[in-house]
């Protein structure tokens, strides 16, 4: 996974906690029983939200070497490329 969309991962998982603080705020100021309910709500939020960083982790952990693998065969086969490229215009030439 590139750096890139591991930025994007951890921003939406951000705006999701900030969100979720932004509910309890607001609830805050609710009445007894709507109040009950936004709590539960928000419970579930947050269990949904743990839950997806656990598997973000452990998505990440899981392949962070085989993206590095990925990276370096991509790596090798673009030098591959290049090299081939630059031999068939100099035979060219």
């Amino acid at each position: 996974m590139s750096e890139k969309h591991k930025g994007q991962v951890e921003q939406i998982l951000n705006e999701l906690g900030r969100r979720i603080d932004d509910l309890i705020e607001e609830a805050k100021g609710a009445k007894d029983e709507i109040r009950d309910e936004v709590e539960e709500k928000i419970q579930e939020l947050k269990k949904k939200k743990e839950d997806l960083e656990d598997d973000y982790t452990e998505f990440k952990n899981k392949n962070e070497g085989k993206w590095e693998e990925i990276k370096n065969h991509l790596a090798s086969a673009a030098e591959e490329i290049k090299l081939a490229a630059e031999a068939a215009f100099k035979k060219k030439s």
